[in-house]
């Protein structure tokens, strides 16, 4: 059975991409094309029922004018220029620049292809496939492996202010806040939820309800 928080990411990283789609004018079949997949597919990602990769999910922020950022850190700056959408050679560059750098990092964090596949709940087979750049990498899983071997999920994104989507405290702020909200706030452990909170702050009211229906359900 899935951990709670990757169901929950998986079905936030969903309500984005619709969010966006919507917001973009786009039908489910148009990203569908795009992406060359099935609108149903589509569906699945956006009710959070189905994993999205890393490349794909820039190909989306690529055809739907939004930056990536949006879907992953909760920044949302619309005056960004957006470069040509990738061809599937790029696609597959992308799936191998990762699988590198996922390789780099576990090198340079001393751990095993079992260590991190053990992580991921994955066959260490799988793990090789992943840095070889064979297969898509699931964003959640991505993320899990980032944490483990101790950089950021940036880190596999091709940005060049990489440094600011790590800043994610205002740490004069941080200093008026009450004890224990400064405390939740320095643990890195609760990064993924003060990330989701900069995400809410960017979704129209309708949205943030059925957020909120989202967690009732996988409570």
């Amino acid at each position: 059975m899935e951990p709670q928080p990757v169901i929950l990411q998986r079905k936030i990283v969903g309500v984005l991409i619709r969010a966006a789609r919507e917001k973009a004018r786009r039908t489910t079949g148009q990203l569908a094309q795009r992406l060359g997949v099935t609108p149903a597919r589509i569906r699945a990602y956006e009710r959070g029922a189905r994993e999205i990769s890393l490349p794909e999910l820039e190909l989306v922020a690529l055809y739907l004018q939004t930056p990536l950022s949006f879907f992953v850190s909760g920044e949302m700056t619309l005056e960004e220029k957006m470069p040509a959408p990738p061809s599937a050679a790029e696609m597959r560059t992308r799936r191998a620049l990762i699988g590198a750098k996922l390789k780099q990092a576990r090198l340079a964090a001393g751990k095993s292809k079992d260590e991190c596949a053990q992580a991921i709940a994955r066959k260490p087979a799988t793990m090789g496939r992943y840095e070889r750049g064979l297969t898509d990498i699931p964003l959640s899983e991505l993320d899990t492996l980032a944490r483990l071997l101790k950089v950021n999920l940036y880190y596999f994104v091709e940005r060049a202010n990489d440094a600011e989507a790590a800043d994610v405290l205002d740490l004069e702020r941080l200093a008026h806040l009450p004890r224990e909200v400064r405390s939740f706030a320095l643990d890195p452990n609760n990064l993924p939820y003060l990330r989701m909170a900069i995400k809410f702050g960017d979704l129209p009211s309708d949205r943030l309800k059925e957020l909120g229906e989202i967690m009732l359900v996988v409570r």
